[in-house]
C-alpha cells in the first residue's frame, strides 16, 4: 500500500498546474511576520514592559543615596524656680544637620552630624545683705559640636540582605516581564499567521475558481455548436450559461475576500508593499513533525509558560529567606565619636576640643515572633500551590500537544483521501463529458461531476489549510513561533 505521502505527492502531479498569481510579486510568511514584528506597535508595547520593570528597580539603589536632614529649633521656657540659681526665662536656639548612608554589603548605618546651640538665659543676682548683688554668671553660651556614628546589625539584616531584598525581587519582575511579553508577542504572531493561512487559503480557491469558469466557459462554448448544429436542445445552452455565472459569482465573491484580506495585513504589517502582492505559502506540503514523547520532553525543558511559573517560584523563595532574615533578633553594635565645645564667647566656642566617644550594644526581640513566623508558613503554602500549578500546566501541555499531534497526523490521512476523491471526481467527469459527447448523456450530469470535482479541490484546499493552522499552533505550543532569546 503507498504511503500518505506517496499518494499526495502522486495527487499533486496530477493536478493541474494553477494559474498566474494574482500579482507578480509575491511575499512569504516569514517575511511578513518579519514585517509585522517590526512595523506592529503591539511588540514595542510588549517589549517596554521589561524596560518599564528595569527602571522601576533602580528606585530601590535611592536607599543607598546619603540623606542629609536638619532641624532648627527654638525654644522659649519659664521654668520652674527650684533654686536661687535656677534661670527666670530661657532661650534657646539650636541648628544642626545630619547626613546618613546606608550601606547595602554590611547593612550598616554611617552618619556624621554637625551641631549648634544659643542659650540666652535669665539668672537673678544673689543679694546678701551689706555686700549688695552678686553676680550669678553669664547669661549666654555658646555650644558647638560634631560626630560622627556607624551602626553595625550583627543578625538580623547581617551583610545587608534585607536592605537588597527588594532590590534583588525586582530581578524577578524583570525575569517575568521578559517571558511575558515573548509569549504574548508569540500568540499575536500565531494570529497573524492563521490570517495569512487565509489569505494564502483564499488564493488557492480563486484558481480553483478560475478553473471552473474556463472549464464551463468551454462546455458554453461547446454546447453553442451543438445547437446550432441542432445536436442538443436549447435547455442545455440555458444550463451551460447558468453554469457560467454562477463560476463568474464565485469568483467576484472570492476575490472580494482576498482583497479584503490583504487590505487587513497590509494594515497590520503596516506595509503598503503588500497592495502589490500575493502570498507565497505551499497549503499541500507536508511537514516533518517530532513524536509526542519528543515534544512532551522539550516543553518540559523549554516552556515558556513554565519558566514563567519558576521564576515566580524562584522569587517566592527568596522573599522566605527574608522572611527567616526578619524573624532573627535585632543585635546592633553601635559606635561613635565627637568633639565639642561650650564658651561665653562665640570664638572660643569654636575650639572643639572636648572629645567623647561612645560603645553600645542594642538588642530587641519581639517574643512569639507572630508576624514573621506567619509570613514564612503563607510563603511556603504559595510555594507549594505555585509547585502544583506547575504540575498542573505540564499537564496541560502535554495534553495539548498529544491532541495537536494525533490531530495532524490523522489530517495527513484525510488528506490522502482528498487527493482519492479528487482524482475520482475527475474521472467520474471525464467520463459524464464522454458520454453526453456521444449523446447518450445529459448536461446536467456534466456540470453536476465538474461541481463535484470542484468542491473536492476546494475541501483538499481547505482540509490542507486547516493542517497548516494546526502546525502553527503546535509550533507555538512548543515557542518556535518566537524563540526566547
Amino acid at each position: 500500500m503507498k504511503s500518505i505521502k506517496t499518494w499526495i505527492l502522486i495527487g499533486l502531479l496530477s493536478i493541474p498546474i494553477a494559474g498566474q498569481s494574482v500579482y507578480a510579486q509575491t511575499i512569504n510568511i516569514d517575511t511578513f511576520l518579519d514585517l509585522a514584528q517590526r512595523n506592529h506597535p503591539f511588540f514595542i508595547k510588549e517589549a517596554m514592559q521589561a524596560e518599564i520593570e528595569r527602571k522601576n528597580r533602580q528606585r530601590f539603589l535611592g536607599a543607598q543615596d546619603w540623606v542629609l536632614s536638619s532641624t532648627p529649633t527654638y525654644v522659649h521656657q519659664k521654668p520652674i524656680t527650684t533654686s536661687a540659681f535656677a534661670p527666670t526665662t530661657l532661650d534657646i536656639f539650636t541648628v544642626g544637620a545630619t547626613a546618613e548612608k546606608a550601606y547595602w554589603r554590611t547593612g550598616g548605618r554611617f552618619s556624621v552630624e554637625w551641631s549648634s546651640q544659643v542659650t540666652d538665659q535669665t539668672i537673678p543676682d544673689i543679694i546678701i545683705p551689706t555686700i549688695g548683688r552678686i553676680p550669678t554668671g553669664p547669661s549666654r553660651l555658646y555650644q558647638h559640636g560634631i560626630s560622627v556614628a556607624y551602626s553595625q546589625p550583627l543578625l538580623q539584616n547581617k551583610w545587608g540582605r534585607l536592605d537588597r531584598l527588594e532590590y534583588e525581587l525586582g530581578k524577578y519582575n524583570i525575569d517575568f516581564a521578559q517571558l511575558q511579553a515573548l509569549e504574548n508577542q508569540e500568540n499575536f504572531l500565531l494570529d497573524l499567521s492563521i490570517r495569512f493561512l487565509d489569505w494564502a487559503l483564499l488564493t488557492e480557491q480563486i484558481e480553483i475558481a478560475r478553473e471552473r469558469l474556463r472549464l464551463a466557459e468551454e462546455q458554453l462554448d461547446q454546447t453553442t455548436r451543438m445547437r446550432r448544429a441542432n445536436l442538443v436542445d436549447e435547455v442545455d445552452v440555458l444550463r451551460a450559461e447558468d453554469a457560467t455565472r454562477i463560476a463568474k459569482q464565485n469568483i467576484v465573491l472570492l476575490e472580494s475576500g482576498w482583497k479584503a484580506k490583504q487590505a487587513e495585513l497590509a494594515v497590520l504589517s503596516k506595509s503598503t508593499d503588500l497592495y502589490g502582492q500575493s502570498p507565497e505559502f505551499d497549503l499541500y506540503a507536508l511537514k516533518r513533525l517530532p513524536t509526542a514523547d519528543e515534544a512532551v520532553s522539550q516543553l518540559r525543558l523549554k516552556s515558556r509558560l513554565l519558566q514563567v511559573l519558576l521564576v515566580r517560584k524562584q522569587q517566592l523563595e527568596y522573599q522566605r529567606e527574608g522572611f527567616v532574615e526578619i524573624s532573627m533578633p535585632q543585635l546592633f553594635l553601635n559606635i561613635g565619636a565627637g568633639l565639642q565645645e561650650g564658651e561665653n564667647e562665640f570664638g572660643e566656642s569654636l575650639g572643639l576640643d572636648k572629645p567623647d566617644i561612645f560603645i553600645s550594644l542594642a538588642f530587641s526581640y519581639p517574643l512569639g515572633n507572630r508576624t514573621a513566623l506567619a509570613d514564612i508558613k503563607t510563603t511556603d503554602s504559595q510555594i507549594r500551590q505555585l509547585e502544583e500549578d506547575i504540575k498542573s500546566i505540564e499537564l496541560d501541555l502535554e495534553s495539548a500537544s498529544r491532541n495537536l499531534l494525533i490531530q495532524i497526523n490523522e489530517l495527513e490521512k484525510v488528506l490522502a483521501l482528498n487527493l482519492e476523491q479528487i482524482e475520482s471526481a475527475r474521472q467520474k467527469t471525464a467520463e459524464e463529458q464522454k458520454l453526453y459527447d456521444q449523446g447518450r448523456g445529459q448536461l446536467t450530469f456534466v456540470i453536476q461531476a465538474r461541481d463535484n470535482e470542484e468542491n473536492a479541490k476546494l475541501t483538499y484546499a481547505q482540509n490542507a489549510k486547516f493542517y497548516h493552522e494546526l502546525i502553527l499552533q503546535h509550533r507555538a505550543l512548543l515557542d518556535e513561533l518566537l524563540p526566547s532569546e
